[in-house]
């Protein structure tokens, strides 16, 4: 009896389930369906959507992810990255991809459209030869040559690869290498009378070494950007490699070439380190102002001329060793445009950082500005002699007698080529210094209780520095100056003697 009630019931449940299916369905009229007034309501919204298609220009094709190798001379340029009223690098290439229909216009106009993404931001006047553009864009027949042709000379695309549509070259990029061009008399002791013939030293070159060595690690670097507090997570940044390369010769300067490999870096962080580096080597603080910066404490640090600053590579191992050898895609590895990236650099970077040097003393002029910082120290008589540091250290080194024996020349060769102003101020022509007509000037007082004191003197072409004495009724002054010999810069001191 049981058994035959639940068979019954299990034919009722089979019979419901199939009314209840059938009623879900829609009615049926031959071929066509019953529709409602939403579903045509739907239809019409999608076909609406589907009618507004980008039109991609006469090039019209599939769009791919692609990382471009971009290298670009960064003099005469405010960064990489768009900014309204100035003219950028972005605001050169984004119009190139246009015209070769790479692009549509409202691409450019919106870089996000095409997921665009640079590897690393390049501030003012630095340059860049191993610079990653990756972006979405058409691939059109022989696009390196054609996007070379509407470019400007000082910005060169080198080649490109095929990538994932994930990819993105700064959040990919493991490491960046920058790379810092100056002269090596940037490094002299700033008591050093500096010229074009200086030459540097070995054992200078150690010091450079082991000062760079210290920023290795990771650290808090807020000292060496703007904007950041101690406290803030983005001021701790790690430093892989900080080398110094062999001194060489351009155009009758010696240069050294500073690298720098960095997990990543803040606004003004590499000439920061570079800058402080100087101010160590010339004497104006000591190594324990490195320590000083990893405080929570502001330090004031002077920031190097970005004009020999360059972004050298970028580094993706992470992503090559994700997807590079998984048979589809290709590894980001630029060996094989090796040649084109020294041939643009030599020509267009190093060449430009040479020419600037030799003609505008950017270098030269900057190391000027040194004596105005305190690197953390008091100064409380800094409004009124704002070169109160440096005249502080000339006074100890004095005291401590760290000069050289004092120096003299053939006052004969001197009268015959200085002229005394109407204010009694020294001026030395050409053939006594090797320089322009200019009066050579210091920071006053320069005369102290102690025998000798040596003047900071650092001369420009274009900016007369002159030597001020304090004389007293009581006291004859005598002033020697060494004439300098080229290549021999270990004289060319300015010592003011004072004699009873």
């Amino acid at each position: 009896m049981l058994k035959k009630l639940h068979t019954y019931l299990q034919r009722i449940n089979s019979n419901l389930l199939r009314m209840s299916e059938s009623l879900l369905k829609p009615i049926s009229l031959g071929k066509r369906s019953l529709e409602t007034e939403d579903d045509k309501t739907l239809k019409k919204k999608s076909k609406k959507k589907k009618t507004h298609v980008v039109s991609l220009g006469p090039s019209e094709g599939c769009k791919r992810k692609i990382a471009m190798l971009v290298a670009y001379n960064g003099s005469g340029y405010y960064g990489v990255q768009i900014n309204p009223g100035f003219p950028t690098i972005e605001s050169e290439f984004f119009p190139a991809l246009v015209k070769i229909d790479a692009i549509p216009q409202d691409h450019a106009d919106t870089p996000s459209k095409m997921w665009f993404q640079r590897g690393s931001r390049t501030d003012k006047g630095v340059s860049a030869a191993g610079q990653i553009f990756s972006m979405k864009i058409i691939l059109v027949p022989d696009l390196i040559a054609k996007l070379n042709e509407v470019l400007p000379s000082q910005i060169r695309a080198i080649g490109y690869v095929r990538t994932t549509n994930g990819y993105d070259s700064k959040n990919w990029c493991d490491s960046r290498t920058y790379m810092y061009m100056t002269p090596t008399f940037a490094f002299a002791p700033f008591e050093k009378f500096i010229t074009d013939d200086y030459r540097t030293s070995p054992e200078i070159l150690d010091r450079i070494h082991e000062v760079l060595s210290r920023f290795l690690g990771t650290h808090k670097f807020h000292n060496f950007t703007s904007g950041v507090k101690f406290e803030q997570a983005c001021a701790s940044r790690y430093i892989i490699k900080f080398e110094c390369s062999e001194p060489y010769v351009r155009d009758n300067i010696e240069f050294i070439t500073l690298r720098v490999k960095g997990q990543s870096f803040m606004l003004h962080h590499i000439r920061k380190m570079i800058g402080l580096t100087i101010a160590i080597l010339r004497g104006y603080c000591g190594e324990s102002t490195i320590d000083a910066c990893w405080g929570p404490d502001k330090v004031d640090i002077p920031k190097a001329p970005g004009l020999g600053l360059v972004l050298e590579e970028l580094h993706f191992d992470g992503y090559n060793k994700k997807f590079g050898k998984d048979g589809v895609h290709d590894c980001i590895d630029w060996s094989r445009y090796k040649d084109d990236i020294e041939k643009f650099k030599e020509e267009q970077i190093i060449s430009t950082i040479v020419a600037e040097e030799k003609t505008n003393r950017v270098m030269f002029n900057w190391l000027r500005t040194l004596q105005f910082h305190n690197f953390g120290q008091p100064r409380p008589d800094a409004p009124e002699k704002p070169w109160g540091h440096t005249i502080k250290i000339l006074k100890e080194k004095a005291q401590a007698n760290d000069f050289s024996p004092d120096l003299s020349t053939d006052s004969d060769a001197l009268r015959q080529t200085n002229q005394t102003s109407e204010t009694g101020q020294m001026i030395f022509t050409d053939d006594a210094l090797n320089f322009k007509e200019r009066e050579i000037i210091s920071a006053q007082p320069c005369i102290t209780d102690t025998n000798s004191v040596l003047v900071h003197n650092e001369v420009s072409d274009n900016v007369p520095v002159s030597v001020s004495v304090e004389q007293e009724s009581s006291q004859d002054l005598k002033t020697t100056l060494p004439v300098p010999v080229s290549g021999n810069t270990d004289n060319d001191l300015i010592r003011i003697s004072k004699t009873q």
